[in-house]
């Protein structure tokens, strides 16, 4: 993927970044910490809660090391850094920007012709059958701007480059 092919990049916001995954290690580690100060009653409550803050510990470092990606629009579809294809554009049938749209927090949902198969990147985009969740931890201009130019490709895949 060349850089004069790219039409539009989203990338993360760096203190989005860093509040999510701060948020999710110290749910973690007072998850751990609560079982040592004041063991729970039931001893099940004293093997689970310090697995799951070891699962939300980890889950903050994979956010971190997954959002330092960004995504790239081009005519052939949106891309993430290494190159992976997220979604071809012959594939998006609308944007969904509404109020009650069930997308992710400042971002847009691209809703699909044909289903995808599922894939998750937390921060950056969820796809889920016939929908594409774009954005969370991403600037919400970068957001804005990507989903216009999505609309515009879609529009001028369907009306022709002339009309469009």
């Amino acid at each position: 993927m060349e850089n004069e092919d790219v039409i539009a990049t989203l990338k993360p916001s760096l203190g989005r970044r860093w509040f999510g995954a701060l948020s999710l290690g110290a749910l973690g580690l007072v998850l751990i910490l609560a079982v040592f100060y004041k063991p729970p009653e039931v001893f099940a409550l004293r093997i689970i809660m310090p697995l799951l803050g070891a699962l939300f510990i980890w889950q903050a470092q994979w956010n971190l090391r997954v959002t330092s990606n960004a995504l790239h629009l081009t005519r052939q579809g949106l891309f993430d850094n290494e190159g992976n294809q997220i979604c071809a554009l012959y594939n998006m049938r609308e944007v969904d920007r509404g109020v009650f749209a069930f997308k992710p927090s400042n971002g847009f949902l691209v809703r699909l012709v044909e289903p995808e198969p599922k894939g998750w990147a937390p921060g950056l985009y969820w796809r889920l059958g016939k929908r594409l969740g774009i954005g969370g931890a991403t600037n919400p201009a970068q957001n804005k701007a990507m989903a216009e130019a999505i609309e515009m490709l879609i529009m001028e895949r369907v009306l022709g480059p002339e009309l469009a």
